[in-house]
């Protein structure tokens, strides 16, 4: 409620109503008012504003003649709810005293009260810790609020016009928003930040013109499910959930007056039929009338923390009542109690017996969930070519046949080996890795497969188990498998076909129970067919063959890999860098020779070394292509930056290529020749980039 005291101005200067007319103007002037008030003997009869005093010094020929001044002024009580007249342009507010302590006009107190209603929204808008994120027709941002900018952690000059669908991974589609579909309490990911929220679409004018995203973080559910419950009156899902418990949920003022009552109305403990008859009620004089005993409201107030009692009532029944107090700030806004009907123990130990059964499967169920999560956190994408490989490996996952990843150096063949291990019935067991490029070709055979005490010197007294050996009951990485020699190869096959190994030294056969994920970045056919590895291993190893596509086949994962790694940088440097939406584009336009993990490794290097806390394009730039770097076939790579006509980029290339060669070669001839072109061509493409 807002009253006069809140919307009122300093009182302005008061003057006779004999007084002259330009010394009323020249009064206005020196105050800097655009109003005076008109008194005759010490008593307010009316005001003058600017525009009316300028008139009647216009009108008048000679400047002493009297003032007329307008009476449309009426006293108002400065505590009083504020209310408008028709008839009544200025109000003068009043103390207890009588006396005037300030002024408004009709006009400006409504734009006063219009402020003071957009503070209140935005108060609670921040209070309720809501984001909201609106984009056009196309998924550019178009709005979002400061909320949203704190949860996601991204700025809004950062995110405003970028493609919400490249940022955006959740259950609905936003594409069907913009046919008209809601979807409500949807679980979506930004920028690392789990949200829950609902998509609806953006009207204008009665046609739908984008997408409205309205969120919170899913860590702050509980409390936001709490906001609803009680502030908003508890809506009726939340009724009907509780009723379904046999849960009845009152709550109360801090003065002890129920307010409301919701829930499972538990009218054989309060003896009367209807919930309503309570409203009003206080539950200090229904403890006095022996209604129940004790109170549990007066000691959760006591108490000033959450406290669990069981009350009786007159007849005898038994309620376990929890009674919680709602705070916001400091200030004590009311006590929320929940209340279950346990006169029926018997009853109750058979249901909580049960209860308990469920919780502890919901509970395993629901720790493998979060395990499995977490195992997952490593594997970051966005794009649809990622989302079917990973359900692709999940399927692979449920059996143990071995396989065979394919991939670049840096695609991450390691951590979809991982993932398809903790997918498996074999999550719980052992993940061995081993890199057979890494171990000495001497030592191969004794790091596979073990040895026993005394089978060469320096060996170990008690022996020691292999590598297949300690991965028993799990999985078994074999990265690089193409760098194993010929002869380990043998062995190796003889282990995938009778899952059995015998230590170095040794003289029996040891059973293994392994899963067998083999991984390169070479062309196997080629070395079969140059006599480096074995065709029959190949075939054992080729069961399942997964291909993992390279960074520069899947650009949307570059922007979700890159905030990852700029995460992970920011925590282990303790910096605060941001990527800039330049910088973005020029690593998404990059063709990533060495995936992703060049990628991680040009973030560290930006992290570490960029002066501003905002990374820029030029700094991306200068790392990614300002050395004089040279590819494979010894030529320098050809630049394009952003999206623009086909034509133009041609030209731009041709341009490009040409400086190259001729900085490379220092004559047209030479680079004609290595371009493939005639003399004259070259000549040509100089002139005219020279007219221009």
């Amino acid at each position: 409620m807002i009253v006069w005291r809140d919307i009122l101005q300093t009182q302005p200067p008061v003057v006779d109503h004999h007084s002259r007319l330009m010394d009323h103007f020249k009064r206005m002037e020196d105050t800097g008012t655009d109003i005076l008030l008109v008194a005759e003997r010490g008593t307010i009869v009316g005001y003058v504003d600017q525009q009316s005093l300028m008139q009647q010094l216009i009108e008048s020929e000679e400047k002493d003649v009297p003032l007329k001044y307008q009476v449309d002024v009426l006293k108002v009580p400065v505590d009083h709810p504020v209310e408008f007249y028709h008839n009544i342009s200025v109000y003068l507010g009043i103390d207890s005293d009588g006396s005037i302590v300030g002024y408004s006009t009709s006009k400006e107190a409504r734009h006063r009260i219009n402020l003071l209603h957009l503070h209140q929204t935005n108060q609670i808008f921040n209070s309720a810790g809501i984001g909201i994120i609106t984009t056009n027709a196309r998924f550019e941002i178009s709005f979002m609020n400061e909320t949203a900018e704190n949860i996601l952690g991204l700025s809004r000059s950062f995110l405003l016009q970028r493609n919400y669908r490249t940022l955006w991974s959740g259950d609905g589609n936003l594409e069907e928003v913009l046919n008209g579909k809601q979807f409500v309490n949807v679980a979506s990911t930004i920028n690392f930040k789990q949200i829950i929220g609902n998509l609806s679409p953006l009207y204008e004018n009665g046609r739908i013109n984008g997408v409205v995203h309205i969120f919170y973080l899913r860590e702050h559910l509980e409390e936001a499910v709490k906001e609803l419950e009680f502030v908003r009156n508890l809506n009726e899902d939340l009724k009907a959930i509780y009723s379904s418990s046999n849960e009845q949920i009152i709550a109360v003022n801090p003065q002890g007056e129920i307010i409301r009552i919701a829930g499972t109305f538990l009218k054989d403990f309060w003896m009367v039929e209807q919930a309503e008859q309570l409203i009003g009620k206080n539950v200090r004089e229904l403890e006095d009338e022996g209604i129940f005993q004790p109170n549990v409201v007066t000691e959760c107030l006591t108490k000033k923390s959450k406290h669990t009692q069981v009350q009786k009532s007159k007849k005898g029944r038994k309620v376990l009542s929890v009674a919680t107090p709602v705070y916001h700030g400091e200030r004590l806004e009311k006590v929320v109690v929940i209340s279950r009907d346990i006169t029926e123990i018997n009853q109750l130990k058979a249901e909580l017996e049960i209860e308990k059964k469920k919780s502890d499967k919901y509970k395993q169920e629901l720790q493998q969930l979060i395990n499995r999560s977490q195992r997952e956190k490593k594997l970051i994408y966005n794009s649809k070519v990622m989302e079917r490989l990973v359900d692709e490996m999940k399927q692979i996952a449920l059996v143990d046949s071995t396989v065979l990843l394919y991939g670049e150096s840096g695609v991450g063949k390691e951590v979809f080996a991982q993932l398809i291990h903790d997918a498996s019935q074999r999550a719980g067991k052992a993940f061995v890795r081993v890199n057979c490029g890494a171990i000495p070709e001497n030592l191969i055979e004794s790091e596979l497969f073990g040895y026993e005490k005394g089978a060469f010197t320096g060996a170990g007294q008690n022996g020691k188990p292999g590598l297949f050996e300690m991965a028993h009951g799990g999985s078994i990485f074999l990265d690089e498998i193409t760098e194993l020699p010929l002869n380990m190869q043998v062995k190796l096959l003889r282990v995938l076909q009778e899952r059995e190994v015998m230590r170095v030294g040794g003289v029996k056969n040891i059973k293994v129970d392994v899963r067998v994920i083999a991984a390169t970045n070479k062309d196997i056919r080629q070395l079969i067919r140059e006599n480096k590895f074995r065709e029959d291993l190949y075939y054992r190893l080729n069961v399942i063959p997964v291909t993992i596509p390279p960074l520069r086949e899947r650009e949307e994962d570059i922007a979700s890999l890159s905030f990852h790694f700029l995460k992970l940088f920011n925590e282990s440097f303790h910096r605060e860098k941001n990527l800039s939406k330049e910088a973005l584009d020029v690593l998404e336009s990059y063709h990533w020779p060495g995936n992703v993990r060049e990628l991680q490794n040009v973030i560290e290097r930006l992290v570490v070394t960029t002066r501003e806390d905002v990374i820029a394009g030029s700094d991306v730039y200068a790392i990614l292509y300002g050395e004089a770097r040279e590819i494979k076939s010894g030529r320098e790579q050809p630049l394009i930056q952003g999206i623009m006509p086909l034509k133009d980029a041609v030209e731009q290339v041709e341009r490009q290529l040409i400086h190259l060669a001729l900085k490379k070669y220092g004559t047209a001839t030479k680079a004609a020749e290595v371009l493939g072109v005639s003399q004259a061509t070259i000549s040509r493409r100089v002139n005219k980039k020279a007219s221009k």
